[in-house]
């Protein structure tokens, strides 16, 4: 649904354009029947998704096309290597590109860890180069590019301490994801409780709301795990089990089932 005032795509159960130069509200003018329905006869909306085949729990079945993810995690757990595996997916099963959106690391450092982990479309992964800036309206460039799939790294550097403008640029990534069917996953800091930084803030901007980081914080693992703390998606919370490996991450056992498998390695056969 578009904005009668200045045709700003509106996000999803919100009736006042997102647009801080227009703010309009958009009420139908019809009165009576029309402008309501019963609940009973209310219609339905099937959410396209696009199953990865490597994070669909935790996102309830599927990337929501529609959905604008916010994921956070300490440094060094690998969000950067898990939105380039999620891009990757992407750009092998869709003809538009992916954009990657990196104000944290540079393209050629971007391209190094592609190549480590061996990624198969790196020719339709197209990054714009943040470090210090973009001189390019950032909508602009999401616009010319018209990716089937969004992913910003980071907006804690893009928008600093000011909340607000984090805040507003998920905004305005809903509005490009509705727009042009292509999901966003917004990289977010931590605080020291190891909870999203401004969430409270933040969270009505966003449709889901993940963290990723390290299963044993006071021990040398390999083991990731992703939780899904929010999500209008799907079901919440839910936790998915990675191991990192050399080439990347691949999905794990859950912890009780490896110890059920340890306990019983033969599978309890008689």
């Amino acid at each position: 649904m578009l904005c009668r005032a200045c045709d700003t795509t509106l996000s999803k159960g919100h009736m006042r354009c997102s647009n801080p130069k227009c703010r309009a509200w958009n009420i139908a003018d019809d009165a009576g029947e029309e402008a309501t329905v019963l609940l009973s006869d209310a219609r339905l909306l099937e959410v396209q998704r696009f199953r990865t085949g490597l994070v669909d729990e935790c996102f309830g079945g599927g990337v929501a096309r529609t959905g604008v993810t916010l994921l956070g995690g300490d440094p060094g757990a690998g969000k950067t290597t898990l939105c380039l595996q999620i891009a990757d997916l992407f750009a092998q099963h869709d003809q538009r590109e992916v954009l990657y959106i990196a104000n944290e690391q540079e393209a050629s450092e971007l391209k190094e860890m592609a190549e480590r982990l061996q990624l198969r479309a790196k020719e339709r992964i197209r990054v714009v180069r943040g470090m210090g800036g973009v001189r390019e309206d950032l909508g602009d460039i999401i616009l010319r590019v018209a990716p089937c799939a969004l992913f910003l790294d980071s907006v804690t550097k893009w928008s600093g301490d000011d909340l607000r403008v984090a805040v507003t640029l998920c905004q305005r990534l809903k509005d490009y994801t509705v727009r042009l069917n292509a999901p966003s996953i917004v990289i977010n800091q931590v605080t020291k409780d190891g909870d999203h930084a401004g969430l409270n803030q933040m969270q009505h901007a966003v449709d889901t709301t993940m963290l990723f980081y390290a299963e044993d914080e006071d021990a040398a693992t390999d083991r990731r795990c992703l939780y899904t703390r929010k999500n209008r998606f799907g079901p919440a919370p839910t936790l998915q089990f990675f191991q990192m490996t050399p080439r990347g991450l691949v999905p794990a056992a859950p912890p009780e089932q490896e110890e059920e498998d340890d306990d019983d390695p033969e599978g309890g056969g008689l």
